[in-house]
């Protein structure tokens, strides 16, 4: 069994980014656009990514294109379970905690002339930050933000 902590989160530009955490390894996936299709592109990416035997369970906010026909449709024919917490319980999803040290280190006081530029910048972030599991600036950030 395999639980995965998502979000898909509105950043400026409109850009849109859907991020998993898994045993305290992150994935990003940005796109121009957040609708339920770039939502199943990522599940299908997720699902890539660990045996077909395997359960993935995804924890997802009541955001509309998590609940879209077809996601759901794809997820049960999958072997994935999505998980919803309830409606203003995003404290239950774990991922949360990563949005305060990704907005302070790669968001905050920054101009981006792209929404490109942006999503370099959020994927380096994510690199540095998988690679870097104990960093004491990432931790206190992370601890700041109160999850289940």
């Amino acid at each position: 069994m395999t639980v995965l902590s998502a979000c898909s989160s509105i950043l400026f530009f409109r850009s849109a980014i859907s991020w998993v955490s898994l045993s305290n390894f992150s994935y990003g996936h940005g796109k121009d656009h957040k609708g339920w299709r770039e939502l199943l592109q990522f599940l299908k990416y997720l699902r890539g990514r660990y045996p077909y035997t395997e359960r993935l369970y995804i924890i997802l906010d009541n955001f509309s294109p998590h609940h879209k026909k077809e996601v759901k449709e794809w997820a049960k024919a999958n072997n994935v379970e999505l998980v919803y917490t309830p409606t203003y319980a995003s404290w239950l999803n774990r991922i949360e905690c990563h949005f305060g040290p990704l907005r302070k280190f790669a968001l905050t006081g920054v101009y981006y002339q792209s929404h490109k530029e942006q999503m370099q910048a959020i994927r380096r972030y994510i690199a540095y930050r998988n690679r870097h599991q104990n960093d004491e600036k990432i931790l206190k950030e992370q601890q700041k933000i109160r999850v289940a």
